[in-house]
């Protein structure tokens, strides 16, 4: 739908079609400000650990002035900012763009997400992960993740560190979108805004990291943690904005998009940034629809009202296969696990019976059949993606026999000829029986499928298993209770190295009171890890402790999809905080 005057463009003409925008839009009354909703479409999960993926002040948006008389249209686009001082009623109708979509839906992409009825973009508000995505595009951070992960500069130029205190020194040159210059002054700014929105923002923990702010000049920034290691670059990630916008309900940004067109609920419209600093975007316009569900979105995707969707939904799975369709995968930090029971009055209490059910499982099969092709199988709570995965973990593969061998090891034989295994204990026979809980999500029995699946694994090996599904709620108390032998749960994992809350003795996620001395030594060591090396081999360890005493038994992570009826070239390194990451560089 993108006309060929748009995809021909030149830079000067697309600045001398924002000034003239500027210079009529200017002096309208600034965005209203709406409430919080919590994740769509987001797995519910027994715990989380990851920042919820922010609470407004009270000081009026600034507005944009109009350009000077005799000033350049160039000099206009500079001073100038697209949205500020508009409503979002009002920018959409005064440009003609209200019937039928609420923004103009003549762009390069028009993609659609998923997000409940007042939720904000405001990035200090904002807990809607298709949004947070969007978000990615328009505000950028001094640290950023690469593709694997890892911390390295962005708005940062470099950084030198001595002790807990770290020196940031920031690039010259960079403007917000209302042409103010990044200083350091703008990062103290924005972080303090961060801390002030509270424990709801998806960023808090990683800001909540930091000790002590402070400015030491334009572009350098002293930065005193609460940690000593590596691992402390990861509170640098939040998104930078400009001080005079902090209050704005759409504060304006350094990245390669602005928005040029918003109304909550309903639709964003977002146009190339003219002033970034890197490589002039190929994609020089996204419109972007909001749906109330997947269902809607994926029949927008059918009907070409949009051409891009990012979705988790296992309505999306068969969709990815369809020839006129073009899907890439992304890495989500919802980890899939059957957690034991330790007890002795368990059979899960015996590792060797643990480390049978391992190999007693085609993990592939489970996540091609039950969660419908949309996960990557891993043992241990680390991506597969990322840098600190330690592939050496993969220690167990599907093998009826080893499962065999090993619960023979346990003394379970067939004592009876049914096929299912028994011991004598004392004067009784005992069957191995092994039950099973979990729940399921509220739009799909996904996890249930994979609970069925697991116990027809283990009964092909003589296990009597059986699955009993509660509300999430209820499943919890009969954790807690110690009333099972294998509750199969997700969590949402941190992108922010720290697995203490599921591996650590009393950790918030540690489910089964798990604790090992080897392991509470490595945990204790993450947070003052001085090198990036240091910190591998850490968690390195972490990971062959947690496959040799199978505190959990690691299914997979669960992943999303980017659907098309476009070319994805250009998109590298999705994950759920980013799921259009590259988008700038895609062809038309």
């Amino acid at each position: 739908m993108a006309s060929a005057l748009r995809s021909t463009r030149s830079r000067y003409s697309r600045l001398l079609a924002l000034a003239l925008c500027l210079a009529l839009l200017a002096g309208a009354p600034a965005l209203a400000e709406e409430g919080i909703a919590q994740f769509a479409e987001t797995p519910v999960e027994v715990g989380q650990t990851e920042e919820p993926l922010i609470d407004p002040a009270a000081d009026p948006a600034a507005e944009a002035e109009d350009p000077a008389a005799g000033q350049s249209l160039l000099d206009a686009a500079l001073s100038g900012d697209p949205l500020s001082g508009q409503t979002a009623d009002g920018l959409a109708a005064e440009q003609g763009y209200g019937n039928p979509y609420p923004v103009n839906m003549d762009a390069d992409v028009r993609l659609g997400y998923v997000a409940a009825t007042g939720v904000e973009m405001n990035p200090f508000l904002c807990t809607e992960r298709d949004l947070v995505s969007l978000n990615a595009l328009v505000y950028e951070s001094v640290v950023e993740l690469d593709d694997s992960l890892k911390p390295v500069p962005l708005l940062a130029d470099s950084w030198k560190k001595q002790g807990n205190t770290w020196v940031f020194t920031l690039r010259s040159g960079i403007v917000f979108h209302n042409g103010a210059p990044l200083t350091a002054e703008e990062v103290v700014n924005t972080y303090q805004r961060f801390l002030q929105a509270g424990e709801d923002n998806p960023y808090y923990s990683r800001v909540a990291l930091i000790r002590d702010m402070q400015a030491m000049d334009e572009l350098q920034l002293r930065v005193t943690f609460r940690i000593s290691g590596y691992a402390a670059l990861y509170a640098m990630t939040f998104p930078v904005v400009e001080s005079q916008t902090l209050n704005d309900a759409v504060p304006r940004g350094t990245g390669p998009y602005w928005i040029t067109e918003y109304q909550v609920s309903l639709g964003v419209r977002l146009e190339a940034n003219p002033l970034w600093w890197k490589k002039d975007p190929e994609i020089h316009s996204i419109a972007a629809l909001n749906y109330a569900d997947v269902g809607d979105a994926l029949e927008a995707l059918r009907t070409d009202e949009i051409d891009t969707l990012c979705t988790q939904s296992g309505k999306a799975a068969v969709n990815r296969k369809l020839s006129d369709l073009t899907s890439m995968d992304y890495q989500t930090n919802n980890f899939e696990m059957l957690i034991p029971n330790l007890q002795e009055s368990s059979p899960m209490g015996d590792i060797r019976l643990r480390q049978a059910v391992m190999y007693a499982l085609d993990r592939a099969s489970i996540a091609e059949n039950a969660y419908l092709g949309m996960g990557v199988q891993c043992e241990v709570p680390v991506n597969p993606g990322s840098w600190l995965y330690e592939t050496q973990s993969a220690i167990y593969y599907y093998s009826p026999e080893r499962a065999l061998q090993l619960l023979l090891e346990c003394g379970w034989k067939d004592l009876t000829g049914d096929g299912m295994l028994n011991k004598i204990n004392g004067v009784i026979l005992q069957d191995l029986n092994v039950r099973i809980i979990t729940y399921n999500e509220s739009t799909s029995k996904i996890r249930e499928n994979a609970a069925d699946l697991v116990a027809t694994y283990l009964q092909q090996v003589g296990i009597n298993a059986t699955v009993t599904v509660y509300s999430r709620s209820r499943c919890l108390s009969q954790i807690n209770e110690r009333n099972y032998d294998l509750a199969l749960v997700g969590v949402q994992l941190s992108e922010v190295p720290n697995l203490a809350p599921l591996l650590q003795g009393g950790g918030s996620l540690n489910m089964n009171n798990f604790r090992n001395e080897n392991m509470e030594v490595q945990l204790a060591l993450v947070s003052s890890a001085e090198t990036e090396e240091e910190l591998k081999s850490i968690y390195s360890q972490i990971q062959m402790l947690t496959v040799e005493r199978l505190p959990m038994l690691g299914l997979l992570f669960r992943s999303g999809s980017v659907l098309s009826t476009r070319s994805l070239g250009g998109l590298s390194g999705l994950r759920v905080s980013n799921m259009l990451n590259g988008i700038e560089f895609m062809k038309k």
